[in-house]
């Protein structure tokens, strides 16, 4: 029988390493100024609209479609 809170531990930590596997595959800017200079270009060739954001992880800036 397992314990709940081993059980909870171990998604928790699944969880973390999702999230990490998932900030390595995404492109990395230094500043928030980089990031959106890349956005503005992308917004212009592509049509996306990206917003950036200072990733909790790695604490380098991203880009993500989401508004939040």
């Amino acid at each position: 029988m397992s314990n709940g809170i081993e059980d909870w531990f171990e998604r928790q930590q699944a969880a973390k390493q999702n999230r990490l596997d998932k900030c390595r595959n995404k492109r990395v800017f230094s500043s928030e100024v980089e990031a959106r200079a890349h956005a503005a270009s992308d917004r212009a060739q592509f049509g996306d609209r990206f917003t950036p954001y200072l990733c909790d992880l790695c604490g380098d800036w991203h880009l993500t479609r989401s508004d939040s």
